[in-house]
């Protein structure tokens, strides 16, 4: 269900990095891993999801991929709440819904972004790795057409088209390196499907590009994204499933600063990692996974551990 069952579009959440024009760090938070298996709702109705996803990072990179030094750690504890309602009216053959999310966060940060440079900000050198303590993201909607009856190949194909709006209705203070709130408009669409290959192997995937607005604060425009959630899911036991689960960034435009391309902006990485999911009754779903980042670039580079409970009303 979006950012839907399987969003956002969140949204998935990171965390918002702004105001580092020299390390990039400027893409706002962004489905990485918060949905994938089995990415849709099973049918009409209205549904709540409850996402908590924890990450950590120890590693900064730079935008040949190395460490950045001075020791910036980060982690966080997210959670996202999603309310999803199908409706049961049609629009060329798919269901009309609508989504929408809300982010809560809580951030941890250390270190420096290099050796540490003299200064009082709000914690201690210049160059210091700051986090708002403030709470509250952006607010998520996002209408969809979801189809339940599709076929690819002769077996049950399930897929949505949605167009989500980010609102920069979070916390943000410019003087933070990291926010709960981007303090920027997002567009993303993004197309979701899963597809039953047997009826115990599936693959689920949700394509996601990400459109975003300068920051009136910063003047900070943050490069456009393309980025996807991947999982292959197979059935242990009945209503049981086990899966290899991940999430891929790639940014495709460089970020800009006050109407400037910003040179070796860019961002990336992949991830990887185990899933169970668990259809505990036909109103109640329950998931877990954990999932390890490589191949970063102008972002930070960790691990990310996300709880997964559904419930259909």
């Amino acid at each position: 269900m979006r950012k839907a069952f399987g969003v956002l579009l969140l949204a998935a959440f990171a965390f918002g990095l702004a105001g580092t024009p020299s390390f990039a760090f400027n893409q706002p938070p962004l489905n990485l891993g918060l949905t994938d298996i089995l990415d849709a709702p099973p049918g009409p109705g209205t549904y709540f999801t409850e996402y908590i996803q924890a990450y950590q990072s120890d590693k900064f990179k730079d935008k040949d991929g190395n460490d950045i030094p001075g020791n910036p750690e980060v982690a966080n504890v997210l959670s996202m709440n999603q309310l999803v309602h199908v409706y049961p009216y049609k629009i060329l053959g798919g269901h009309i819904g609508a989504d929408v999310l809300l982010p809560v966060v809580a951030i941890s940060v250390s270190g420096t972004f290099g050796p540490p440079i003299a200064g009082t900000p709000p914690a201690g050198p210049v160059n210091a790795v700051t986090s708002n303590p403030a709470v509250l993201g952006d607010l998520i909607v996002g209408p969809f057409l979801q189809w339940f009856d599709t076929k690819l190949l002769g077996r049950p194909f399930l897929q949505r088209f949605e167009l989500d709006v980010v609102l920069p209705t979070g916390q943000y203070d410019e003087k933070y390196i990291i926010n709960p709130g981007s303090n920027l408009w997002t567009i993303e669409p993004h197309y979701a499907f899963t597809w039953f290959l047997t009826p115990q192997l599936s693959t689920s995937w949700r394509l996601m590009y990400d459109y975003s607005t300068e920051n009136d604060d910063t003047k900070v425009k943050p490069g456009q994204v393309f980025h996807l959630n991947y999982s292959v899911e197979y059935e242990l036991f009945k209503n049981f499933r086990g899966a290899v689960t991940g999430y891929y960034l790639k940014q495709i435009t460089d970020d800009e600063d006050n109407g400037q391309n910003i040179s070796n902006s860019k961002e990336q990485v992949f991830a990887i990692g185990p899933a169970v999911f668990w259809a505990a009754s036909p109103n109640f779903f329950l998931g877990l996974k954990t999932q390890w980042e490589s191949s970063a670039e102008n972002r930070p580079e960790g691990n990310r551990t996300t709880f997964r409970m559904t419930y259909k009303f």
